[in-house]
């Protein structure tokens, strides 16, 4: 590539015929903005198109890099019939009319690959492939948005050493930018969590190097790691990184506030929910974004099914799926038809919900969406339980679990093996295990106490107090299932641990890396070995209390609250770590459930207790 090329990629003059002649005059579309989350727990979502909020060109001219540093930028084209193909198509995505943004991309890059090779050529091809490839994300064709989109990587990638000026430079950020978030967003949708991780990072190892002044790139970046949060389950981390872009990218506001609908609808806050849907309703409205008007069917329908509103859930869905059908939109029409399945099971209707969850397990697998397609799996162990076939569910739920192991999300791991744990109890209720009930409950309880204890530990992921409150809700029927199958094998032991683990409390931290050890996977790396990384959250305004001076180390030692105290300083909104470990022997070491505690850091890789340990024994007073 010359250094800032002095010619346009030369196309014909005649336009391709894709392009009406009404479309010289159409506006330019604004830009899209980043996805918003589509994890099969979640509703789903709208895909990137993101063109660039300029018309895109080729590297700038020789005049242009001689003008004044202080003169106004001058506004870079690919010429005709390309600027105008660009902004047709974005109109066309915006509309929304996927078919037709798909057909002008088609043949503008027909006309693009019919021009001598060069690599400004390379660079434009690049460019429609990864606006092609971003429109096939958003019609849900997953397998021609990789070929597009790896095609697109290839050409950019292959162009990084051509000279360039700093326009041209800056061009070719832009569109590597966008090519990459692509196809971290496809690599999301697809279930390959920990390589969409690596393509975000390194989207965002760029953006020092380009210049963003309306921070939209950076926002985009940051978005596409709240969904990756969301499809770990990670829903604390992803509430505070969501609020945090929220307060400093405008532009993507309406997908923002939708995505923390969708947060608070999973975690049982559905009037905070609808109050964010309305008001990211009224963003879409603002921008004339049709489609993201139409994405928020399916998120209330979401939130009404969360909330046990039924009917209006089953209509929303519908009207939801007719949308999406009519568009081709298969794998958003996929996630209503699972939700459906589950409503119509709900209702009795076994046939309907055998039906749509076969639908719907047929798009998820065609279009290789390997954690959504496993959700329906799940559903289906569901549907096969009820109708007591023991076999077909235990198939299903396992075959679900290799998934989500596979994939690295692991707290539907522990949803799986708490569903597994359930049958056992349901089981054991229904029939008489006679000499083999005592292998059956130690069975259960081996399923049922580290997933327990893992759903208990994500709520202190929460920054609010409401929220990690009403996630404590859905954690202590986890914990209620654990005790009453304690009780039911009597063992006085372990009941004995499980009331002590519950009453030990916590303590008052002064940072959110204390609460977890996965910062560094998703993307934010606070710890004082990365002193170049400052947080990207700031810490929530915390008290601790020194204790007595006297005692060895206490003078950096956050005050340990007892189990009510730690609940009444989560109820105002302060950060409390895991509880401490319960040292139950001094000679051995043995800390109070140990071998559930392992096993559940083990399967589900989080930290279930702190580092701290308290002994069980009251201290002896002299």
């Amino acid at each position: 590539m010359p250094e800032d090329a002095t010619e346009h990629a030369g196309p014909p003059p005649e336009a391709p015929t894709a392009l009406p002649a009404e479309a010289q005059s159409a506006p330019p579309a604004e830009a899209q903005s980043a996805p918003l989350p589509q994890s099969p727990s979640t509703p789903p979502t709208e895909a990137q198109s993101a063109p660039p909020t300029e018309a895109p060109s080729t590297p700038p001219t020789e005049a242009q890099a001689e003008a004044p540093a202080e003169a106004p930028p001058i506004p870079l084209s690919y010429g005709e019939p390309f600027d105008t193909g660009f902004a047709l198509a974005e109109h066309h995505q915006l509309t929304p009319d996927l078919p037709a943004a798909q057909a002008v991309y088609a043949e503008l890059l027909a006309l693009a690959e019919s021009i001598e090779d060069t690599p400004d050529v390379r660079l434009l091809r690049g460019h429609l492939l990864s606006d092609l490839g971003s429109v096939q994300l958003t019609a849900t064709d997953l397998p021609g948005a990789t070929d597009s989109v790896e095609r697109a990587l290839a050409l950019v990638r292959g162009v990084a050493s051509a000279p360039m000026g700093p326009r041209g430079r800056q061009l070719w950020l832009e569109v590597l930018l966008k090519t990459l978030l692509a196809r971290a967003e496809l690599l999301r949708r697809t279930g390959d969590l920990d390589e969409a991780q690596a393509t975000a990072d390194e989207a965002a190892a760029l953006l020092p190097e380009f210049t963003d002044p309306e921070g939209l790139r950076g926002a985009e970046v940051g978005t596409a790691r709240v969904h990756l949060l969301l499809d770990r389950s990670e829903w604390g981390a992803a509430e505070e990184l969501a609020s945090a872009l929220l307060a400093t990218s405008p532009a993507i506001e309406p997908h923002l506030l939708d995505c923390l609908g969708v947060i608070c609808a999973s975690t049982q806050r559905f009037e905070l929910a609808e109050d964010y849907f309305a008001r990211s309703e009224e963003g879409y409205r603002a921008l004339g974004q049709t489609s993201g008007q139409q994405q928020l069917l399916s998120h209330r329908a979401y939130a009404a099914m969360r909330a046990g509103e039924f009917d209006r859930a089953d209509r929303l869905y519908a009207e939801a799926a007719a949308v999406f059908e009519r568009q081709g939109q298969f794998e958003d029409l996929a996630v209503c038809e699972q939700a459906r399945a589950a409503l119509a099971g709900w209702r009795g209707d076994t046939a309907d919900a055998r039906d749509l969850t076969a639908s719907s397990l047929a798009h998820f697998e065609r279009l290789g969406a390997a954690i959504a397609a496993a959700d329906t799996m799940l559903m289906g162990a569901r549907h096969a339980y009820e109708r007591g076939d023991i076999d077909e569910m235990r198939r299903l739920a396992q075959g679900a679990r290799d998934v989500y192991q596979e994939r690295g999300v692991y707290e539907r791991c522990a949803q799986v093996d708490l569903m597994l744990a359930k049958t056992l109890e349901d089981n054991l209720n229904r029939t008489d295990h006679g000499a083999h009930e005592r292998t059956s409950l130690a069975d259960a309880l081996s399923l049922a106490l580290p997933a327990a204890l893992t759903l208990e530990a994500a709520r202190y992921d929460f920054a609010g107090a409401h929220a990690r409150s009403q996630w404590h809700q859905l954690a202590d029927e986890a914990m209620q299932l654990a005790f009453r199958l304690a009780v039911r094998a009597g063992d006085q032991g372990l009941i004995f641990e499980l009331v002590e683990h519950r009453c030990a409390g916590a303590s008052l931290v002064l940072s959110r890396r204390d609460r977890t050890e996965r910062a560094d996977r998703t993307g934010h790396p606070e710890h004082p070995e990365h002193p170049e990384h400052p947080p990207v959250f700031p810490d929530a305004a915390m008290k601790t209390y020194p204790l007595d001076q006297a005692a060895e180390g206490s003078s950096t030692t956050p005050l340990a609250l007892g189990g009510v105290a730690a609940e009444a300083a989560a109820s105002v909104g302060l950060r409390v770590a895991p509880p401490p470990r319960i040292l139950m022997s001094a000679e051995t070491g043995r800390i109070a459930l140990q071998q559930y505690i392992e096993a559940a850091e083990f399967r589900y890789h989080r930290r279930i207790v702190s580092e701290e340990e308290v002994p069980f024994w009251p201290p002896r007073t002299t």
